[in-house]
C-alpha cells in the first residue's frame, strides 16, 4: 500500500495496481480472510433424466473429493431450468489456500461428471430448434393438431412430394 495506490500480487504471478480511490469507494472482497471457503459450478443435466438421482449422484461424487470439507457440508441444488438443460449448482467447501482451492475444483468437476456419465445421465450442450412452415405430413406429422410453431385447423396444406420435384428438376437438365 502507497500513497496512491495499492500494489496486489495474484495468486498466477500478475501484479494488479488498484488506485487507492477505487479502494476507498468500491467492495474489495479477500477470499482468504476466513478459514473456509465456498466454491461453487452449475452443471446441466437433460430435460430427460431425474433430478433425484442426477443430485445424489454427483454429491457422493463430491464427497468423494480429497480436500472437500465433511463439515460445512457440501450440497447440490436445482438451480436453473435453462434452454437446453436443467441446471445442478454442485457446491463444496474448501480450506482457501489458493493452489488447494484449484486442485479440489478440478476433482470435483472431474469426479461430478464421470459419475454422471457412468450413470447414463445425458450432459447437454446449448442446441437450438429451428421450425419450417413447409414441411410436410411426412416429415412433420400431423398439423391438425396444435404445436409450437404451428396453428391449430383442419386447414392442411397438401404434402409436397420431395422426389417429384427432384425428378422434374433432372428432366429439365437431361
Amino acid at each position: 500500500i502507497e500513497t496512491r495506490a495499492t500494489y496486489i500480487r495474484t495468486y498466477d504471478g500478475q501484479r494488479v495496481i488498484v488506485p487507492n480511490s477505487v479502494i476507498y469507494t468500491e467492495t474489495v472482497t479477500v477470499i482468504t480472510a476466513y478459514d473456509l471457503l465456498r466454491s461453487h459450478y452449475d452443471v446441466g443435466i437433460g430435460y430427460g433424466d431425474d433430478v433425484t438421482t442426477a443430485k445424489a449422484i454427483a454429491l457422493k461424487a463430491v464427497q468423494g473429493v480429497e480436500g472437500v470439507l465433511s463439515d460445512p457440508a457440501p450440497d447440490v441444488l436445482l438451480w436453473d431450468l435453462a434452454g437446453s438443460s436443467k441446471n445442478l449448482r454442485v457446491r463444496w467447501w474448501t480450506r482457501p489456500k489458493r493452489s488447494g482451492v484449484v486442485q479440489v475444483r478440478s476433482q470435483v468437476l472431474q469426479a461430478v461428471a464421470e459419475a454422471l456419465v457412468a450413470a447414463g445421465i445425458d450432459l447437454p450442450f446449448p442446441t437450438t430448434q429451428i421450425l419450417f412452415h413447409d414441411q410436410t405430413e411426412a416429415s412433420d406429422g400431423d398439423r391438425r393438431h396444435q404445436r409450437e410453431g404451428w396453428p391449430a385447423g383442419d386447414d392442411v396444406p397438401e404434402p409436397r412430394h420431395i422426389n417429384a420435384l427432384t425428378i422434374v428438376r433432372n428432366d429439365e437438365q437431361g
